[in-house]
Formats: C-alpha cells, sequence, structure tokens
C-alpha cells in the first residue's frame, strides 16, 4: 500500500512538472509572438510604401503609427501608411472677420493627438479627430510646435498701415494664452513663418523683415531681407536676430535642423543681378533661396535655383543620404495666362540638383514636404497627397499634365 501511494505521489509530481514546463513553454511562444508584432509594426514604418491621392491639403506630417496626417482648410484627414483615409475631422475656427494671412499647418502631440492652427485660430484635436478644444481669440497663424517643456509655440505675418510687428505666441497646453510677444521694424508687413525648437531648449523662427529703400523708409512687399531670431522659450525676449539679403526681396519660408548641426532654410529672392532702388517688384525675377546657417544665424552658404522662370520654395526637408529636399511654386506665363505649377527639388550635400520637376498639376504648387521614417517624403500639392521614396520622383508626374487645355502644359 505505502508502495502504491508512492508511485502515485510521482506519477501526479511528474503531471504537475510536465504541465508547468508546457505553460511555460506557452508563455515563451506567446512572449515571442508579441515581439515579432511589434518589430512587425516597427518594420512598416520603414518599409516602403508609395502611393498618391487626391485629396486637397496645405500640410501633411507622419504620425507615430506610421500614416499621416493632412492639414486643409478647416480639416484633418487622417490616412493610414497606404494612404487610405482612416477619418476626417472638420475645424471650425472660420469667423466672421476675414483674414488672407496664415494658412492650414498641423502637427502630432505628444498624447498622441494633433494641434490644428490657421488664419482664424487653434484647436486641440483627439487621436481620434474629436476636438478637444479651440482658441479663436488670436489668428494669421503660419506654423506651431509642441516645445519638450509642454507648449504650445505658433507664429504668425502681421499686416498694418503702419508699424506692423509679427507675433510669437506661448499656449498651455490647453489652449490658454501665457504670453504674446512681437518682433519687427515697423513698416507695413512683418512676416513670420516658421518655428522649431533649438537644440538648447530655445526657439529659432523664420520669415521676412521689411525694410526701405533710397525713397522710403518703408516699402511694401518686394522690399523684404530673409530673417531668422532666436527666442528665449520662457521669457519671449529675442536672444539674437539676424537679415540677409539685398535691395529688393528676400524671404525665408521654411526651416529644418541640419543633422550635423545648424539649420536650412529655403524660401525666396529676387534673381535680377543689379535690381534697381526702385520701381522695379522683381513680381517675374524670382528664384527660389536655400541656405544653410549655423547655430548663431551666421549664413554657411546660400544658393539660387531657378528650375524654371519665377518660383518660391515653400517647404524643406533633410533627404537619407545627407542632403535637403524641397517644394514650392513655379509661375509660367503662357500668353495672357499665368500657370501656378509645382516645383520638386532634391539636393546633394553639396548642394547640387539630384532631382528636380516642374509639373502642371492644375490645382496649384506644392506647399509641404516631410522626409519619412523609409527614407522616402511624404509631398502636398493642391489637390495631391504624394508618398515617394527616396529618388522623389513620381511616376504619374514624369509623363502626365492635368490641365484641360494641354497647350498650357509645360
Amino acid at each position: 500500500m505505502k508502495f502504491s501511494f508512492l508511485l502515485l505521489f510521482a506519477f501526479l509530481s511528474l503531471s504537475l512538472f510536465s504541465c508547468n514546463k508546457g505553460d511555460s513553454t506557452s508563455t515563451s511562444a506567446s512572449t515571442a509572438d508579441n515581439s515579432s508584432a511589434g518589430s512587425n509594426n516597427q518594420s512598416q514604418c520603414t518599409s516602403l510604401k508609395i502611393f498618391q491621392k487626391n485629396i486637397f491639403g496645405k500640410q501633411a506630417k507622419q504620425t507615430n503609427d506610421c500614416g499621416y496626417i493632412v492639414a486643409y482648410d478647416g480639416k484633418l484627414t487622417k490616412l493610414n501608411e497606404l494612404g487610405e483615409t482612416k477619418w476626417e475631422s472638420e475645424i471650425s475656427l472660420k469667423q466672421r472677420k476675414h483674414s488672407n494671412l496664415g494658412k492650414p499647418s498641423v502637427i502630432q502631440t505628444s498624447d498622441g493627438g494633433y494641434l490644428y492652427s490657421d488664419n482664424y485660430g487653434v484647436a486641440k484635436v483627439s487621436s481620434s479627430g474629436e476636438i478637444a478644444w479651440t482658441n479663436k481669440q488670436y489668428g494669421d497663424f503660419e506654423d506651431a510646435i509642441e516645445h519638450s517643456n509642454g507648449y504650445f509655440y505658433v507664429v504668425s505675418d502681421d499686416l498694418v498701415a503702419h508699424k506692423s510687428l509679427a507675433k510669437v505666441y506661448k499656449f498651455s497646453s490647453n489652449g490658454n494664452k501665457v504670453w504674446i510677444k512681437r518682433f519687427g521694424g515697423g513698416c507695413s508687413w512683418e512676416k513670420l513663418r516658421s518655428i522649431l525648437e533649438t537644440s538648447d531648449g530655445e526657439l529659432i523662427i523664420v520669415g521676412g523683415k521689411s525694410h526701405g529703400n533710397n525713397r522710403f523708409a518703408c516699402t511694401f512687399e518686394f522690399y523684404d531681407d530673409a530673417w531668422i531670431i532666436k527666442v528665449d522659450a520662457d521669457s519671449g525676449v529675442k536672444i539674437w536676430e539676424k537679415t540677409y539679403g539685398g535691395k529688393n526681396f528676400e524671404r525665408f519660408e521654411d526651416i529644418v535642423k541640419n543633422p550635423n548641426g545648424g539649420y536650412y532654410a529655403i524660401g525666396t529672392a529676387c534673381n535680377k543681378k543689379n535690381p534697381p532702388e526702385a520701381g522695379d517688384l522683381c513680381a517675374s525675377n524670382m528664384s527660389a533661396l536655400w541656405m544653410k546657417i549655423d547655430d548663431s544665424g551666421n549664413s554657411l552658404g546660400k544658393k539660387h535655383y531657378t528650375i524654371g522662370p519665377n518660383q518660391t520654395g515653400f517647404s524643406i526637408t533633410n533627404t537619407s543620404s545627407g542632403g535637403t529636399a524641397w517644394v514650392g511654386l513655379n509661375k509660367k506665363k503662357v500668353g495672357s495666362t499665368t500657370l501656378y505649377q509645382a516645383v520638386f527639388a532634391k539636393l546633394t550635400g553639396a548642394p547640387t540638383v539630384n532631382y528636380s520637376k516642374v509639373v502642371d498639376l492644375g490645382s496649384g504648387n506644392a506647399t509641404s514636404i516631410e522626409l519619412t521614417k523609409d527614407g522616402g517624403f511624404i509631398i502636398v500639392a493642391g489637390k495631391n497627397v504624394f508618398k515617394t521614396d527616396s529618388d522623389m520622383k513620381i511616376p504619374t508626374l514624369e509623363t502626365n499634365c492635368n490641365r484641360s487645355n494641354k497647350n498650357h502644359c509645360p
């Protein structure tokens, strides 16, 4: 009897051990599966995707789920990694007083939601597109960031008859204004177009600062200097400012960090070799202005790109190969018609043109470009959102022209 009991005890112990061992193997397999799923999810962001979607937009950014968020006038559109629409959100900021200043802009925030801004205000949106709060007290916004300190910073132009001053706003995470700081020379139109957080936690901002000529102390739009300012993020006090330009017109539209330190900026400039002091607005003689800038705002070199007769660079990004890429507007005169075309350019680190394309999309210029995690680019141009590879080439644009009147095609 005792012997039978010992045999039974040994059998039960072995069975329990076998069960525990089986459970442990199953857990390990489950952990391995979860780890594999995580790796696969991560690889989706680096696995090349290419698409073209007929979606109106002004700006697009890649999101942390490998998809994209597109901003248009009063609207956000969330896309998955293949460019398929997941949701759309209408954002009602428009007010009775019309404004031609500002443009739609969007960033993904640290909580997974989004901050949208335009000429009528600013709105915080959840990750599923629901509006959390709006602030319509201020407007004419051009660009926004979420700082590592948890605050939002937004920049705007100012257009008045005299003594205009461009503005930088600081908002709390719930949309309350902390401060407004004003910058500029006091002419009629001062412009701040793009903002970044610096490596030392301050703010770097670019735009255009008005200047006079030999006839007038203050002049109008076509007498700007390209303008860069560094601002204290806590107090809003100007740390330094630099301007670059000649007798007529230069302006920065966008800035991106150089991975090796400093910045790259894109904008536009008069390309006449000897422009007069007055009387020539350079309206048909513009080139894209590219500049490399150090951390103190000093120019380390600039280039003028004229890929066609008359153009502006609106947005710039880095490339995976150590260069930069930019997009913008090209204006072409065909008889009495002015065509507003999109221009795309990819530069080497030199910077020489590696690839360029001027294309008539039938819906205006290109306004936004961002480097994506797979080494390609997400680009917005009129009613088109393009996801390209690292070469930046868009197959349909190599042969197609979307003008109904083919005589107006490039």
